[in-house]
């Protein structure tokens, strides 16, 4: 499990914590710092601009910084994924020759990020192999987790497609404590549903389901894993 509240250590999975020492270092040496506050946005969608972002600490000791958004046609929001410290935010408009933003990305809490622009990210990719090769498995990585999203709102019920979440946020970010796993992001009842395409009240019963069975406990905008197990078995993973 990942510690959470270590803000120095890179979490697993993130992009600076697949980088070589050397890389990373090169990495953080380029652009400045900069403070941005909860719920300022980092980018905004259909912005035309092509800053990247690395996520580098927060300050309130969870593992969650940001969250991805994106308006669809009928004025509803959706919540496509969540990014800690060590993620990299931006990367796809950097690459792009279209460098309209495909969403929004707004702070959950006080971050501190470093801001690289374009051309000096593409420099720094052209000149570390290592450095390219762990971006593509990252947006690999990203592009089968949205994969996985689509399929399950097609084959399962919310029971099993929250299940499926909670596990992998545990998975990634979790923090064991003595009463069970902390998810280690703070997440709403609403925000979970967005993540699995279900009604805030759809949620809150497989929720209610799962803390009556022991399978979790629920706070805030907070969930806390106590039986892995039965989790796995709701969750039916191959």
């Amino acid at each position: 499990m990942s510690q959470a509240s270590r803000p120095n250590e890179w979490l697993p999975g993130t992009y600076l914590a697949r980088l070589t020492p050397e890389a990373r270092t090169a990495l953080l040496g380029l652009g400045g710092r900069r403070v941005v506050r909860a719920g300022e946005p980092l980018t905004r969608q259909g912005d035309r601009c092509a800053d990247v972002f690395l996520l580098k600490s927060n300050t309130s000791g969870t593992a969650v910084c940001a969250k991805v958004t994106r308006l669809v046609r009928n004025g509803a929001e959706a919540l496509l994924a969540i990014r800690v410290v060590g993620d990299v935010i931006g990367e796809g408009a950097a690459l792009r020759a279209d460098t309209t933003r495909s969403a929004t990305v707004t702070a959950c809490s006080d971050v501190v990020v470093q801001v690289v622009e374009q051309r000096r990210f593409l420099r720094y990719l052209d000149e570390t192999p290592q450095a390219w090769h762990a971006l593509c498995a990252l947006i690999s990585d990203r592009l089968e987790w949205a994969n996985r999203r689509r399929l399950d709102f097609a084959a399962y019920d919310v029971r099993v497609r929250l299940a499926r979440v909670l596990l992998e946020l545990v998975e990634s970010h979790g923090v064991a404590g003595p009463h069970g796993i902390e998810l280690g992001v703070d997440v709403s009842q609403e925000e979970l549903g967005r993540l699995i395409g279900a009604k805030p009240d759809a949620v809150g019963g497989a929720l209610r389901t799962f803390r009556n069975a022991g399978l979790v406990t629920s706070r805030y905008r907070g969930v806390r894993v106590c039986d892995l197990t039965a989790l796995h078995a709701v969750a039916d993973r191959d």
